[in-house]
């Protein structure tokens, strides 16, 4: 969508524990073989002893002292989570927005998987445009993958997952970044591949989630090169629909990067470098930016562009496309301009 009105970004962080657990480490512990090792491609994963709203406190401190902002003018505060967030029967939200200081911002949680980043930041998009109060609005993501419920490097195929919080600051006014637009396609058809043949529970399982269980049942559906042929037209449907609304094409050399949602360097090659080639962006360097903290749930966009604004990667008037994928499936780009 072409936004209705300029929307700037203030301050885009992420928030990484100090821990590391190598692939080194994961082969040597028996968790992890050296096939699959070098399938995903990890070299090492970020371990937290916080909990996910811990983390995004820290996130969302860091990006309003960046920002030089204050935190009780915040009108609107969106989180996105993939996992468990500490606590059952509660509001992460309002946690993080009480312990930041902006008690009176309006707190909403998202749950839309990986993509939660890209959902959230539409849905501030929105409140912003209806709510003068929320010209100051806050995104926000973190989760944790830790045991007893998971296993940051076996319970899923193809994907190893890395603790970390991400904080992103809209603004109405001035601001070193400008969102330019944002667009999403989604392929419910394949919310089974995280479902399998389980049946649906009265509770929360015990026990450690199993990703690797749901996704073989659905294999044997024989859907599976439907899948990719539904990721690589949705792909090129967000990527094109974004250049679109900024009236702009694929060789437009402004377009500086393109990042990748950070998965397993397997799955990437088999089912976003070959759409995103197809695209031929003639000027449009494509990032993989995962490989030292693996995939970081609901946070890997916002944390694809804290990466770029720290090694100061863009120069003024170049953009960068942030790329997204969420189980379910819902795919997703931003597009950002450096000021």
């Amino acid at each position: 969508m072409r936004l209705p009105q300029p929307t700037g970004i203030a301050a885009a962080v992420v928030w990484l524990p100090p821990q590391r657990h190598t692939a080194a480490d994961a082969i040597a512990a028996g968790v992890l073989d050296e096939p699959m090792a070098a399938r995903i491609g990890y070299r090492e994963l970020t371990v937290s002893a916080l909990a996910p709203p811990e983390m995004a406190v820290l996130a969302a401190r860091k990006a309003v002292a960046d920002a030089g902002c204050r935190a009780e003018d915040i009108g609107f505060l969106a989180h996105a989570s993939l996992y468990h967030q500490g606590h059952d029967f509660w509001s992460a939200p309002h946690y993080i927005a009480n312990e930041i200081g902006a008690s009176t911002a309006i707190p909403v949680g998202v749950q839309q998987t990986s993509n939660g980043a890209a959902a959230a930041v539409d849905i501030a998009l929105a409140r912003m445009v209806i709510d003068p109060d929320a010209a100051l609005s806050l995104v926000t993501t973190a989760d944790r993958f830790a045991p007893p419920g998971f296993d940051r490097w076996s319970s899923d195929f193809d994907v190893a997952y890395g603790d970390a919080a991400t904080a992103l600051l809209l603004t109405t006014g001035d601001a070193p970044y400008q969102l330019l637009a944002s667009a999403t396609v989604a392929g419910s058809r394949f919310e089974r591949v995280y479902r399998g043949d389980d049946p649906f529970s009265p509770a929360p399982r015990s026990g450690a989630v199993d990703v690797r269980r749901t996704k073989l049942a659905f294999r044997g559906s024989g859907e599976l090169p439907l899948l990719a042929a539904t990721v690589r037209s949705s792909v090129h449907r967000v990527v094109r629909r974004v250049l679109a609304d900024m009236d702009m094409t694929v060789t437009d050399p402004r377009v500086r990067y393109l990042t990748l949602p950070r998965i397993g360097t397997g799955a990437l090659a088999e089912l976003y470098e070959g759409p995103v080639a197809e695209l031929e962006l003639a000027n449009t360097e494509v990032l993989d930016l995962g490989r030292e903290t693996g995939h970081l749930g609901a946070g890997d966009s916002i944390a694809n562009l804290a990466d770029i604004d720290a090694a100061g990667m863009l120069a003024p008037g170049e953009i960068v496309l942030l790329l997204s994928v969420g189980n379910g499936f819902t795919w997703s780009c931003l597009a950002v301009r450096r000021q």
